[in-house]
């Protein structure tokens, strides 16, 4: 589309307002609106002269904050009703500039920038596109009572603690819909009480924003715990889809008075969210990534060394496809989350697995990536996964065999013996792997944006690493 054709829809669908959407280095999304009367061509071109970078989280600092904001005039998008019950409303996603709007004057630290950046390292390689298709999972509270205040949750010393309500929870009074710890998984109705939302946003994906769904249903964990897979497609429309996803997650949620978190782990002892990557290369209609001859999971060996890149660089990833302390609390054996750096064919307790559904089907060949969880960049994130695996074909990275035991019952000498190793237990210890493991992605990410993710995330640990929890002092404190 171009913006002729976006003014013009503009007034014949009679937008009152433009909501024009970007994201922060850490992938939160961020809006800011016009009336469409102030929206003229000059504005594709041009720019917005609108944003005070220096207010936005890891951008930049005061004395060098001003920023253009370009609307991308393909990803213009009417909005849902739910975004504002009074008007019609429509958004675009944004680039962003510095000082003009010059390809060369991109801002650095723009997750799309970062996107595109990493996507033109694949002409190399012989690869003219990827295809993406991420699996997002999240939970759907009725309600979250955080006590006695919000200042105590964030305050140790002020008493802190919450309790989740949901009809689906086995501490509900509700027996006809609880659901017990690690059951949830395919439910039917009644005990299914999300079934109706989840078809409410895969509605809304379609019908405003194009959005093409694969499947939806409930997951493992009790309490409203839900997947949405989306079809795949290319790295920057996947990229903006999954933004859009959980943001219209998160607006359906509240319209319906209920609190959807893409947090990994809120609940104990169940499983928690992930957000599996499904990537596959191509050359025009070919999947470099299939070989029909390979006896074992006919995978291809640019396909095998792409594996070999994402083992490779498997803990420094971690730093942006885990990105929170409580990212780690799923990282743990026993809840279906990988721990270990290890490829498998089918094998859903290692890192990588080669789905095996349709295994002779060509253009369904693909490789699964398990580590990340929802409250990643999907931009970096994607970015990240794309250059380790590039980094791997370069290198000729063998990954070795593929292991095909239940990894979580090996022993600390087998895993040895297959040469496997264990991703970083804490935000930290990815954070350290990234600061020694990132060469490969300087062609993507500069290094001022790696310092202020980093310097923010460490800071991130500190605070919570000095935070005493409600669980240590009821252990620890002789109550």
């Amino acid at each position: 589309m171009i913006h002729n054709d976006v003014l013009e829809k503009i007034a014949e669908q009679k937008i009152s307002y433009l909501s024009f959407w970007f994201t922060d280095i850490f992938g939160e999304l961020h809006s800011m609106s016009m009336p469409s009367y102030a929206i003229d061509k000059n504005a594709f071109s041009d720019g917005f002269e609108k944003l005070d970078a220096s207010s936005i989280r890891g951008f930049s600092s005061v004395n060098k904050s001003d920023m253009i904001l370009k609307p991308d005039p393909e990803t213009f998008r009417i909005l849902p009703p739910d975004y504002d019950q009074r008007r019609k409303n429509a958004r675009m996603f944004c680039n962003i500039y510095q000082e003009n709007t010059n390809e060369s004057s991109r801002f650095s630290r723009d997750s799309r920038a970062v996107v595109e950046m990493a996507e033109k390292q694949t002409r190399e390689f012989g690869i003219t596109h990827t295809f993406w298709g991420p699996e997002v999972e999240f939970f759907v509270f009725d309600s979250i009572s955080v006590y006695p205040s919000q200042y105590g949750a964030t305050h140790s010393y002020g008493g802190s603690g919450y309790s989740i309500e949901s009809a689906e929870s086995p501490w509900t009074k509700n027996i006809s819909t609880a659901i017990d710890i690690k059951e949830g998984y395919y439910p039917s109705q009644p005990k299914d009480t999300m079934s109706s939302l989840r078809k409410d946003i895969c509605d809304d994906l379609y019908d405003y924003f194009g959005i093409k769904v694969e499947a939806e249903h409930h997951e493992v964990a009790t309490s409203g715990q839900s997947e949405i897979n989306l079809h795949y497609d290319r790295m920057l429309p996947t990229a903006d889809a999954v933004t859009t996803t959980k943001n219209i997650v998160k607006v359906k949620s509240k319209r319906q008075n209920k609190v959807a978190t893409f947090m990994s782990k809120p609940i104990y002892g169940d499983n928690a969210s992930a957000m599996h990557m499904h990537q596959s290369l191509w050359n025009e209609d070919t999947n470099l990534v299939y070989e029909p001859n390979d006896s074992q999971a006919n995978l291809s060996q640019m396909g095998r060394y792409y594996i070999g890149g994402l083992l490779d660089h498997a803990s420094s990833i971690c730093a942006i496809s885990n990105p929170t302390t409580n990212s780690y609390k799923r990282l743990v054996p026993d809840f279906e989350a990988p721990v270990n750096v290890c490829w498998g064919i089918g094998n859903r307790s290692a890192a990588i697995r080669i789905p095996m559904y349709m295994n002779s089907h060509g253009k369904s060949k693909r490789i699964e990536y398990r580590v990340p969880d929802p409250t990643s960049n999907i931009y970096l994130l994607e970015a990240a996964l794309l250059l380790a695996g590039l980094d791997g074909i370069r290198r000729k990275i063998d990954p070795g065999d593929p292991v095909e035991h239940n990894i979580y019952k090996l022993t600390p000498e087998q895993k040895r013996n297959y040469g496997i190793r264990s991703l970083p237990q804490s935000l930290k210890e990815a954070l350290d792997s990234l600061g020694s493991d990132n060469k490969f992605l300087a062609s993507a990410f500069s290094t001022d944006l790696l310092d202020a993710y980093c310097e923010s995330k460490y800071k991130e640990h500190r605070i919570f690493s000095q935070t005493p929890t409600a669980w240590e002092v009821s252990m620890y404190a002789d109550i």
